[in-house]
């Protein structure tokens, strides 16, 4: 085989794969964004971040406290514990009273949704469950 066939094809194969892991990426957001309309928030399309997260084994002090908020929305850290995931943060566009920088935070382990937060990056800021928000008007 000469050189300029193997180089057509090592193109071929990453192009291949490059596509496969966006489309992968890109059905997670979808399922994400879906996730959060449900709870009625409207979001940006795509994560303006994401981090990889670990979940303490056992959880600390901090991840305590964190798991207080996960319980209210019907989810359980515990379970997870010593496990590595994403965190996803959308931007929130029609958060009551109109408040600005309202962000939304989903915590993914093994493709399932375990938990996140709804929470502002201001100063006087907040941090609440993925509580269903009223939608009526």
């Amino acid at each position: 085989m000469n050189t300029s066939i193997k180089f057509y094809a090592m193109t071929v194969i990453l192009i291949v794969v490059m596509a496969a892991a966006y489309i992968v990426f890109a059905e997670s957001d979808g399922e994400i964004v879906s996730f959060l309309n449900s709870c009625g928030y409207e979001v940006s399309d795509r994560p303006i971040e994401q981090s990889e997260i670990r979940i303490p084994e056992p959880l600390d002090l901090v991840f305590e406290g964190y798991n207080e908020i996960q319980k209210k929305a019907g989810f359980d850290l515990k379970p997870y514990e010593g496990r590595t995931g994403m965190r996803y943060t959308y931007e929130v566009k029609n958060y009551p009273g109109g408040i600005d920088g309202v962000r939304a935070n989903v915590i993914v382990i093994g493709g399932e949704i375990v938990g996140g937060d709804i929470c502002t990056v201001r100063l006087d800021g907040f941090m609440h469950e993925l509580r269903k928000q009223n939608t009526e008007k």
